[in-house]
């Protein structure tokens, strides 16, 4: 059984919420009053990421979902790339 494909498609799918939620963390970012740069968006994230926190807590309590969403897929992208690795032949 070949799964390696199905594991890349995971990686894909874990890209893609990488960076919905990497738009979100920089429009909330912007949206407090921080210039931010869009088309560096790889490097502004992991630049704003405490601040988007920050921002958030002060705001409800408590960290909104995209900061998770970003952390939890930026791990899954890292899981599934190298088990894609890992199942080719």
């Amino acid at each position: 059984m070949f799964v390696a494909p199905y594991f890349f498609y995971a990686f894909l799918a874990m890209a893609v919420l990488n960076l919905v939620c990497s738009v979100l963390v920089l429009r909330g970012v912007a949206a407090a009053g921080i210039k931010v740069s869009f088309f560096e968006i790889r490097w502004q994230v992991h630049k704003h990421l405490k601040t988007y926190r920050k921002i958030t807590l002060e705001r409800s309590g408590k960290a909104a979902w995209p900061y998770y969403g970003y952390q939890g897929s930026l791990a899954g992208m890292i899981g599934f790339v190298l088990l894609t690795l890992l199942f080719l032949k």
